[in-house]
């Protein structure tokens, strides 16, 4: 099945409290700690605030300079895709590598406030959103996708591009249209 969401990881908590900040050394024990605990947070707001369907479909990416220690480079959290981008430079290359091989991209939003993830998006014809305001909606239940889709439960409606609700469609006929034009994997 193909990604509906991918999110720039560091790009959203970023703005939070950036890593950089005063009383932290780039790479000491405090700074991982507060890393982990940031990525944490990301992850169980997408759990909360993300609809089954959506989360089994959402890879979060995250820079490989201070991955959780002991941590394989890829895990599942809750459906969730959690990657570390340790087999290349920097996340963003990785983010960018899996836009380019999407294979349904007018389906995949992405979440980052980089202009060059943002402008490798909107190349692809998937919908680019900036990491502050997507988390503020996010955490006020409504996030933004590429397409319309509904969690089935009722919760929220579906949501476009613009974030106006629209008609509400179950998980179940989405993943049937899915199935029947070909956008399984």
């Amino acid at each position: 099945m193909s990604l509906l969401l991918l999110v720039d990881g560091y790009n959203v908590i970023g703005p939070v409290a950036a890593p950089g900040r005063v009383g932290f050394t780039r790479g000491s024990s405090h700074q991982h700690r507060w890393l982990e605990a940031e990525r944490k947070r990301l992850i169980a707001r997408l759990c909360d605030h993300l609809p089954e369907f959506v989360r089994n479909r959402t890879c979060v990416v995250f820079d490989a300079r201070c991955p959780p220690e002991n941590a394989i480079s890829r895990y599942e959290v809750s459906g969730i895709d959690i990657r570390f981008a340790v087999d290349d430079p920097e996340a963003d290359d990785l983010i960018e590598r899996l836009i380019s091989e999407h294979s349904a991209p007018k389906q995949l939003a992405v979440v980052s406030s980089d202009h060059r993830l943002q402008d490798a998006a909107k190349r692809r014809g998937a919908t680019p959103f900036d990491a502050d305001a997507w988390l503020d909606d996010l955490l006020e239940d409504h996030p933004h996708l590429a397409i319309e889709i509904s969690d089935g439960a009722g919760q929220g409606g579906s949501h476009s591009r613009s974030g106006k609700p629209k008609g509400k469609v179950s998980s179940d006929e989405v993943e049937h249209w899915m199935r029947e034009f070909g956008f399984e994997e």
